[in-house]
Formats: C-alpha cells, structure tokens, sequence
C-alpha cells in the first residue's frame, strides 16, 4: 500500500465522522438554554419580592406592594426585580421574572420549562423605551 492511502475504509470513515457530529450535538445539548444562562449570569437588582397570580388575576391590573415597588423604582430610574408566579389553565406553573434596570429600560426572564403544552423553554423580552415598568415588548 502506498503512504499517501489511508488504511481506513468507507465504513469506519462514515462511522468516525457520524461520531464527531453526535459528540458536537451533544455537548451543545449540554450547554443548557442560552435564555436560563442569561438569567444566571444577570447583574442583581433589589429585589420588589415575589408573589403567584391568582386565578383570573392580571399583573397589570395588580394593586399589589409588589407591583407598585417595581413601578417605582421604574419611575425613579432605578433598578428592581420581581418575582411572579402563576398557573395555566391546565395548571402547569410559569415563573416569570420582570426588571427595570437602571435608566428606563424594562425587560422580562420567562421560565416555562415545566408548561406541558406551551414552549417548554426559557424567554426573554425587552424594551428599552418602555411606557410602564411593565411594558416587556414594545
């Protein structure tokens, strides 16, 4: 056999490549969701607490504490999370974590990984001009 030629055959060539791109695929999957990561890895604000939506209850019609301390540090220019908790209609728990940051800017982490028929992933929305501490998407 000359050097130049490869002892190897079209099998094992096959074989070692389908290798290499499940080893690619798999350390990807291993990574976890980019959205939770950011999450992880965000700067911590002063926290407005937490609190689970009742049934037919709306954030944005809310008069809780909770609400009001994230309106006003929006309003003040300053930076606050709040926690808020509530169930679909099939009772599958969302957590939703919403922020204003310092200077205007509102955004908010979705984690509906546990929501059997939603995107059963993280999300992420954010505006940088918004018109409430609540307005996510504009």
């Amino acid at each position: 056999m000359d050097e130049g030629q490869s002892t190897y055959g079209l099998p094992t060539a096959v074989l070692m490549t389908a290798s290499s791109l499940l080893l690619v695929a798999s350390c990807s999957l291993l990574r976890g969701d980019p959205v939770q990561e950011q999450w992880q890895e965000r700067s911590a604000l002063p926290s407005c607490g937490e609190f689970t939506l009742e049934v037919g209850e709306r954030l944005e019609a809310s008069s809780r504490a909770e609400v009001a301390c994230l309106a006003d540090a929006w309003a003040a220019g300053d930076g606050a999370e709040l926690l808020v908790r509530y169930g679909t209609v099939e009772g599958d728990p969302i957590t939703e974590y919403y922020r204003v940051v310092p200077g205007g800017g509102a955004e908010v982490f979705i984690d509906a990984t546990q929501d059997k028929f939603g995107s059963q992933r993280w999300e992420f929305s954010r505006c940088d001009t918004p018109t409430s501490a609540l307005d996510v998407s504009c």
